[in-house]
């Protein structure tokens, strides 16, 4: 039997994603062959993907001086900072390689992402139709107007984009992936559509595990901490880690032991709490599916909880394939995998949810609430109402803007045309783009609301951010997909939100957030009851007024801020889902 050539075995290791194997082997061919271009730009782009930002930089600057053209220099340096997320720099290397060389379609199909990081939307478009008149199915394309359509408030425009990237690429569970994170954001796209893509998504992702893949569990041991697996790429100052460190950090380790699988190359102070109440830390960023499920059943776990589902640094590929007993879905994407190896989802106390009939998994309630902060470094506000010194109210939405769907600007473009004094703040990335804010103030204004009543805000600091809260009288919450974050911080500063309730859990994060305060009348189970009574609070202020009281009562008493209490619930929720397993 032949054995593969070295050259031969690098690209399949880069293949399958194993960059560190990957970056060893190119290594070994540069050594041996100073000259060989193909091996140093592997080499760069293994060493980037990896997570080894300075010695991809220099693999690159190596290989220009062996005679690497200086377009492939710069396009190599582009994807490292990408990757590095220092977009801006990105930008830089990545023009000047298509200026160097306007047939260089890899640097193109990254100047579109890079582009649309920084805010330069219509460079962004005009890059990717560079690329697509060139190959119709290349993915960075089409996947970079997905997210660009997605990030624009256009939903099912950016569907349309992430479905061709499913097409172009029949056997890849990523890009199903993207088209499910997608459709959470679609107003059109109802349970039945996200459940269709989930199973497409098991479907590939089985059919990438090996013939002969039995999932051995350990033997029960009686009186033994139960074993618990945490995979996420979000365990640092991201809105993942603000929630699950904390909790992490009160789980009782005579009962639950915490092994955590680090999926990204970031890592901060979250990151180093979650170390050190961790039985075990492995960064696996750099491993592919095969040596990933290898160290997640290397460690017996009882049960694996997933934080990540179909969001950026996803693994589920790998659990299809079965690394403990029970699998657990939970925080990180609010929705259905799809996937049959993910045996249950942890949801909030909710009737609808618990029905299950928007799931693959087994919904299992959590005791009070679906998540827990932690306030204790955060000052719950009770400010004055600014319609009392700006003689207007102001409403708002921070989240995202990707968020605010086609059905959400028609709904609030008819509470902003009943009350015309009324202020929506809105933060829009890219807002200084004037074509931009231009089609986002028409959009409102083919619905009935005035371009005049819009503030729209740029991507801010969280300092600024914070400050923002103090603005608003009454915040509206986004739908079809919910505010998670943002309403934990709308409660902290006091400002409370009206929000429309679906039959998924993306559509439920703001009623079950207002439920533990007492808030239920704010959630809504129709656009036109949502509407009406927004227009009805913004029309007497001083019913508002005393909503935000009691906002202000009943938090520090919540089981939304009483993470000791929430940690406990989720210890028992997951020693009781292990028992059927154990």
């Amino acid at each position: 039997m032949n054995r593969p050539t070295p050259v031969a075995e690098a690209r399949k290791l880069a293949a399958r994603g194993a960059w560190s194997q990957a970056a060893t082997a190119w290594r070994r061919i540069v050594e041996r062959t100073p000259r060989d271009l193909e091996a140093w730009v592997g080499l760069g782009h293994a060493l980037a993907y990896a997570g080894r930002y300075p010695e991809a930089v220099d693999a690159f600057a190596a290989a220009m001086q062996h005679g690497l053209p200086a377009d492939a220099v710069a396009a190599g340096l582009g994807v490292t900072f990408c990757l590095r997320q220092q977009y801006d720099v990105a930008c830089e290397n990545l023009e000047l390689a298509v200026t160097l060389n306007p047939k260089n379609r890899a640097a193109w199909g990254n100047l579109v992402v890079a582009s649309m990081r920084v805010g330069r939307f219509a460079r962004a478009i005009e890059a990717a139709q560079v690329v697509l008149a060139d190959d119709p199915r290349n993915l960075s394309a089409l996947g970079g107007l997905g997210s660009l359509y997605k990030d624009s408030g256009r939903p099912d425009e950016a569907a349309v984009w992430w479905q061709r990237a499913v097409d172009a690429s029949p056997a890849d569970p990523t890009q199903v992936s993207n088209l499910l994170w997608t459709l959470l954001h679609s107003d059109t796209a109802g349970p039945s559509s996200l459940l269709a893509q989930g199973r497409e998504f098991d479907r590939r992702a089985a059919a990438l595990a090996p013939a002969r893949d039995a999932f051995k569990p350990r033997a029960p041991r009686a009186g033994a901490p139960l074993r618990v697996g945490w995979l996420s790429g979000d365990l640092r100052n991201h809105a993942v880690g603000q929630f699950v460190v904390p909790v992490l950090e009160r789980l009782d380790r005579a009962r639950v032991e915490s092994f955590v699988y680090a999926t990204s190359h970031f890592f901060d102070d979250y990151s180093e709490r979650a170390k050190r109440v961790s039985r075990a830390w492995r960064s696996v960023a750099s491993l592919d599916d095969d040596a990933l499920v290898a160290a997640m059943r290397a460690d017996a776990l009882d049960v694996l909880v997933d934080l990540a589902g179909h969001t950026d640094g996803s693994r589920l590929a790998a659990l299809a394939r079965r690394v403990a007993p029970a699998q657990v879905s939970w925080l990180g994407y609010p929705g259905t995998t799809g996937l049959r190896t993910l045996d249950y989802v942890l949801v909030p106390p909710d009737p609808v949810l618990l029905a299950g009939a928007w799931c693959s998994e087994a919904p299992r309630a959590l005791p009070d609430c679906y998540v827990a902060r932690d306030v204790s470094r955060v000052a719950l506000e009770a400010p004055p109402m600014p319609w009392r010194t700006n003689g207007h109210l102001t409403l708002g939405c921070l989240n995202n803007f990707s968020k605010v769907s086609p059905a959400c600007v028609a709904a609030w473009s008819r509470i902003l045309a009943a009350v015309p004094t009324a202020r929506l703040v809105l933060v829009v990335n890219g807002s200084r783009d004037s074509a931009r804010s231009r089609d986002i103030r028409a959009r409102f204004e083919a619905c009935g609301a005035a371009p005049s009543q819009l503030d729209l805000r740029e991507r801010m600091t969280y300092e600024a951010y914070l400050a923002t809260w103090r603005e608003l009288d009454l915040a509206l919450d986004p739908f079809p997909f919910n505010g998670g974050t943002t309403g934990f911080d709308s409660r902290c500063a006091g400002v409370p939100f009206a929000t429309l309730a679906g039959p998924s859990l993306h559509q439920r994060m703001g009623a079950n957030l207002l439920r533990p305060l007492g808030l239920d009348a704010l959630a809504f189970e129709s656009v036109d009851a949502y509407v009406d009574e927004t227009v009805a609070l913004a029309q007497r202020p001083e019913a508002l007024e005393s909503l935000r009281a009691r906002l202000h009562r009943t938090l520090p008493t919540s089981p939304l801020v009483d993470v000791p209490r929430f940690a406990r619930g989720l210890e028992q929720a997951l020693i009781d889902l292990a028992r059927p397993a154990r």
